[in-house]
């Protein structure tokens, strides 16, 4: 009998929160931020999360782009569910393989893979085949966010890959079973279990779906995508022969760091910009002009729910230190980058096939 009992694991993982911190030579708005009280327990070494990125880089950067590598890490630390679209064969699910071995071990147990039940689409019995599947994928994907949601797992770090879903399949899982809340919370919904009730996630796990689709346009499209983050695989990426791994266990306190990192909901992303960047600069904050000039082109205005979910990709591309991922001597220029970044991926998966020029123009800002 499954008893779900899904906890925040609070702050056992962290330690005490001032420890490891140092001081600036000039008051900047990122030294004000190394006093904020903010999501991010600031204990972890200074160079923590750029070690890890760093970790990542080498493992993975053989066989694709740093910036992918970067812009995944972030996402998953702005929004526990992320889609990877693209055509099949891209090395999509290669890719979260490769990720999930370069911080949890290769064969971790933290790391488990759903496939999609497509299969059943050619079978005499499709009906009992997709019921089948849904089932056994639905219980598996349960049994997983228990396992997460142990204490003494709470400073493990799980990921769970959905992998080569179909747009039905997709909506299942993110909108029937996972919802954001209000506040940028994330819950999840169980069958027999009234649904003005959802369980809270449990904050160490991460979850990745893949998608074989060129281009996300249709408006069922677009809300089962609603409330996750998304990255679209270039035309020009080749799955690699074998899934990348390292020759050595990582350090147990990737982990931890990168579950740390992570700012969601709306109040302490914007907290966590004004601290680094300042007030004034966060009102200014948008697309760069060559980006605006594409949405304008394009037809496509950037509306608040959007502005939203980019801005807590932005959050989210600094480290501890107020130091940028993208850029870490530059923090306004790495608000910038992360801020077109993260918009030129959402706006891709809302284009059509035939606006080619649009799409590469985007591709090209979305790579940094």
């Amino acid at each position: 009998m499954y008893a779900p009992n899904f906890r925040s694991p609070g702050n056992g993982a962290g330690g005490r929160a001032n420890e490891g911190r140092r001081e600036l030579a000039h008051s900047t708005p990122a030294s004000a931020y190394l006093a904020a009280r903010l999501t991010y327990r600031a204990h972890y070494a200074p160079d923590g999360e750029r070690a890890v990125l760093s970790h990542l880089h080498a493992l993975l950067g053989a066989h694709f782009p740093r910036s992918l590598v970067t812009s995944y890490y972030i996402s998953l630390k702005a929004n526990p569910f992320v889609v990877l679209t693209g055509r099949e064969g891209a090395g999509k699910a290669a890719f979260v393989g490769g990720f999930a071995n370069a911080l949890l071990g290769a064969g971790s147990d933290q790391f488990v893979t759903i496939g999609s039940a497509r299969w059943a689409q050619r079978s005499g019995e499709r009906s009992y085949y997709l019921g089948l599947h849904e089932r056994f994928g639905s219980l598996q994907f349960l049994e997983t966010l228990q396992e997460a949601a142990a204490p003494e797992h709470a400073g493990k770090l799980y990921m769970l890959m959905l992998r080569g879903l179909s747009i039905e399949e997709l909506h299942h899982y993110f909108n029937e079973m996972l919802h954001v809340g209000p506040e940028g919370e994330n819950l999840l919904r169980l069958p027999g279990m009234p649904a003005d009730r959802p369980l809270p996630l449990p904050p160490n796990i991460l979850i990745t779906a893949t998608l074989h689709l060129p281009r996300l346009a249709s408006r069922d499209d677009q809300e089962a995508m609603r409330h996750v983050g998304q990255i679209e695989f270039g035309a020009d990426l080749r799955a690699p022969d074998v899934t990348p791994a390292p020759p050595t266990p990582p350090p147990v306190g990737f982990q931890r760091t990168m579950l740390a990192a992570a700012v969601r909901g709306p109040a302490a992303v914007r907290e966590r910009l004004e601290a680094i960047l300042g007030p004034r600069e966060l009102r200014r904050l948008g697309p760069s002009a060559d980006l605006a000039a594409a949405l304008w082109r394009a037809g496509l205005p950037l509306n608040s729910q959007l502005f939203e979910d980019v801005l807590a990709f932005v959050a989210n591309s600094f480290d501890g230190q107020g130091r940028g991922l993208f850029d870490p001597e530059r923090a306004i220029r790495n608000a910038q980058l992360a801020f077109d970044c993260q918009l030129a991926q959402r706006v891709l998966g809302r284009l059509n096939g035939r606006r080619v020029g649009l799409r590469r123009r985007l591709a090209a800002l979305a790579e940094l």
